[in-house]
């Protein structure tokens, strides 16, 4: 595995009520979790398209956890939702071929597709994030990497 792609709403980030850069919650641990991966993988972040670049880089910054990040995207250049199409497009910008990327997402039915594309995927929630870099060691263990 070399590339990790985070799903970042709902996984890392969550907000509730109008103003997200103020109301944002990132999950607990997931400073020390980000950490552990930068430092064994590329680590992305994407969203839907309905979200900005910008934004989320603000939001992450704001929780000190912006730098850790080789790259920050949303889905809006290759489509509206992050799918395996979006996540296939942002691992050839890191010239990663999919079965060197794992997706870690909170939204279950990206699973199946993500699978099907050859990735590997850790299905989490925002408050089980901290356990993500277990989990992707547990993959890897389990898993021939070409």
């Amino acid at each position: 595995m070399k590339l990790v792609v985070i799903d970042l709403v709902p996984a890392l980030l969550s907000w509730e009520g109008r103003d997200r850069h103020e109301e944002a919650s990132v999950a607990s641990g997931a400073g020390d979790a980000i950490h552990d991966m930068s430092h064994r993988y590329l680590v992305v972040g994407t969203a839907d398209a309905e979200e900005s670049t910008t934004a989320l880089r603000h939001i992450l910054d704001l929780h000190g956890i912006a730098d850790m990040f080789t790259s920050v995207a949303t889905s809006a250049t290759f489509g509206p939702k992050v799918s395996p199409r979006v996540v296939r497009r942002l691992a050839a910008t890191h010239r990663t071929p999919p079965e060197q990327v794992a997706v870690v997402t909170a939204r279950e039915h990206l699973a199946r597709p993500m699978h099907r594309s050859r990735m590997s995927v850790v299905v989490t929630t925002h408050d089980e994030f901290d356990l993500v870099p277990d989990a992707l060691a547990s993959l890897e263990a389990g898993r021939i990497i070409p």
